[in-house]
């Protein structure tokens, strides 16, 4: 019997936030992307694991620009303070 060739999985993140991942494992499936969680249950450990977030590597890049769109936030663009 012949097993269809399956893509090889690849990291596209790593996490702590479980729930976080979930939130991106659903935009991916939005967009046509089948995403394996990796980790996300830690018997009472959330936050102290890394929870990886698998990616067929055909993927890989599509999955990256909807992470960057999901994770994106006004934080990451505020002006450097007169200190820095």
């Amino acid at each position: 019997m012949n097993i269809p060739d399956q893509p090889e999985l690849v990291t596209l993140t790593e996490l702590t936030d479980c729930n976080l991942a979930e939130i991106i494992k659903i935009a991916l499936a939005d967009e046509g992307i089948q995403c394996v969680i990796e980790g996300e249950h830690q018997a009472g450990m959330t936050g102290a694991l890394p929870i990886r977030l698998l990616v067929g590597d055909g993927d890989l890049e599509r999955a990256e620009e909807i992470l960057y769109r999901h994770t994106d936030s006004d934080e990451d663009k505020q002006e450097p303070t007169e200190s820095e």
